[in-house]
């Protein structure tokens, strides 16, 4: 679960997405990279590049802190952040703004845990605005139907699953089986509902990250605007120790 202490970068709604606003549906991810720092950019329109609604910055590079803002720029507010947490160094503290006047800002944990057949991420926070009850929430990898659907995607990448309310939010170690990947009308064959899919881009690329779409529950916007954010910041935060992953086997290969 998360804290509701204050975070060191003050952190602010944007317009677009107070009034229980939440994220567009469908966000396309690209990144550009320079020798000081990376930018990612989101938008809801097929090529981020040209028109950006959202601009996350790694100043210090791949394995630096993240920030998200509104805008197609590094001039806008920060609307959110994102650094390395607990011992290991595995998790991320996710930042989120203060919801309505009079709220606070608040971190939430995205948990890493690995196992001898898979890798999960996962979190627990309340939805559904102030007062909601907590869920946890968990992203599997798939080649799944869900991700296979996505427009121009790869056809693999990572499905967000909803576990509910009694499925653990408390919990450390994430133990929880995946029971398969394939299931029916929007559910894993566990029975849980997929609230938001990531495929990675159909097409080699050095600047295409991917493409990201929330389902079902999580497309409505009854599960809130800071679940909203947290969801695609989870998945940046994923997508940054993956980079992390592959810039680290490259020195690893090249001292070989």
């Amino acid at each position: 679960m998360g804290s509701s202490h204050s975070q060191p970068t003050p952190l602010t709604l944007p317009p677009s997405l107070t009034n229980n606003h939440t994220l567009p549906t469908r966000i396309s991810a690209a990144y550009q990279k320079s020798w000081r720092k990376i930018t990612l950019l989101l938008s809801d329109a097929s090529d981020p590049a040209n028109t950006p609604t959202y601009t996350l910055t790694l100043n210090q590079g791949w394995y630096g802190s993240m920030t998200m803002r509104a805008g197609p720029d590094v001039s806008g507010p920060p609307l959110a952040t994102a650094h390395h947490a607990g011992r290991m160094r595995q998790d991320f503290s996710v930042g989120l703004p203060a919801l309505g006047k009079g709220g606070v800002q608040r971190a939430e944990v995205l948990r890493y845990v690995v196992g001898w057949r898979h890798e999960t991420y996962w979190f627990a926070m309340a939805v559904g605005g102030d007062g909601g009850g907590v869920e946890r929430f968990e992203w599997r990898r798939s080649r799944g139907g869900e991700v296979k659907g996505v427009k121009r995607g790869s056809g693999w990448g990572w499905k967000l699953v909803r576990m509910g309310a009694g499925a653990g939010a408390g919990e450390e170690d994430g133990g929880h089986g995946h029971g398969g990947d394939e299931g029916a009308n929007g559910l894993t064959s566990d029975g849980k509902e997929v609230v938001a899919v990531w495929a990675n881009p159909g097409t080699l690329s050095f600047s295409k990250v991917g493409q990201f779409e929330f389902r079902g529950s999580g497309a409505t916007g009854e599960l809130g605007t800071l679940w909203s954010i947290m969801v695609v910041m989870s998945c940046m935060c994923i997508w940054q120790k993956s980079m992390q992953s592959a810039v680290t086997a490259g020195v690893v290969a090249g001292a070989a």
